[in-house]
């Protein structure tokens, strides 16, 4: 498949009449739907092995990550085949069908909160790549049957739908924005600037403010508990909610959106599906109003 080629595939997908897209949205929908409804009903334990499938403890997307192995198996495997070496490439597929397994769980993760043209792409994505994988299994039952022809051919093919996913997925992130942290391009606050009056903040209440730094708005998040006022970026770094309008969650602002959870001590990640922490600042009260500047990274 050439550049050429998958630009236009790109195109097609850009222009889907809305009934195309109402369609893809309806069983993309139904697919996010029932992923969220396992983690609802698995509680807690579901709600850990979900955090882990989205790299929380990893500080990003863990399914990048995986599927290098995935894909770099296979293509191993096929240039092993095209040298004769066939148990070694016969291993390298299995290998890649097994790392597939995490690989597409983390996927799903991470789609199951995504919207709109991100979800129809993602569903499309994961389509290729659950294609990709059946010749990869098929393939390796006919190599076991010594139709060593018929399994190359498979695997050639699920090689070709995986790496083309896999450039499909390089959209998703690089066109879309899937996965990027919304605070990466945040302005640095590097002087203490004058936010809010302090009779505006309640004991154990959220508040949002706002400041402006080079022509730029940067919402806060702020909280007064005890003698200290806890201040972040308001712009939830997993896809731009708005955690002024979160809850308070045991020193911890939640998103509105996903559900994503933050310590308001420094932003570190509680609760995913948010891998990248929220920006922290220092605060202080001068002549009646609360001021901010950023703290830097520990």
């Amino acid at each position: 498949m050439t550049v050429d080629s998958l630009r236009d595939v790109t195109r097609v997908m850009d222009k889907l009449t809305p009934s195309q897209a109402q369609t893809l949205d309806q069983w993309s929908e139904q697919l996010q739907t029932g992923v969220r409804t396992l983690v609802e009903q698995g509680g807690p334990a579901a709600r850990r092995v979900k955090n882990w499938l989205n790299g929380v403890w990893l500080g990003h997307s863990l399914h990048p990550a995986l599927t290098d192995m995935a894909i770099g198996s296979w293509w191993t495997g096929f240039l092993l085949d095209l040298v004769g070496a066939r148990r070694a490439a016969d291993a390298s597929i299995t290998v890649g069908v097994l790392a597939a397994v995490p690989t597409a769980l983390s996927g799903a993760a991470d789609w199951s909160d995504t919207e709109g043209e991100q979800r129809r792409t993602g569903l499309v994505h994961a389509v290729l790549n659950s294609a990709g994988l059946g010749c990869m299994v098929v393939s390796l039952f006919a190599r076991r049957a010594e139709q060593r022809t018929i399994g190359f051919l498979l695997s050639a093919l699920g090689l070709s739908l995986t790496t083309f996913s896999a450039w499909l997925g390089g959209e998703l992130v690089f066109r879309q924005g899937t996965g990027v942290n919304r605070n990466a391009w945040a302005p640095s606050v590097d002087d203490f600037h004058a936010v809010i009056g302090a009779e505006a903040l309640e004991p154990g209440k959220l508040v949002g403010a706002e400041l402006e730094v080079d022509g730029q708005k940067v919402p806060l998040v702020l909280l007064k508990k005890g003698g200290s006022i806890l201040a972040l970026h308001a712009t939830c770094s997993h896809w731009g909610g708005p955690l002024a309008e979160g809850k308070l969650v045991d020193d911890c602002v939640e998103c509105p959106w996903h559900g994503s959870q933050f310590s308001m001590h420094d932003g570190a990640v509680v609760q995913g599906p948010a891998t990248a922490p929220q920006p922290a600042f220092e605060a202080r009260v001068r002549n009646g109003s609360i001021e901010v500047r950023r703290r830097a990274p520990v």
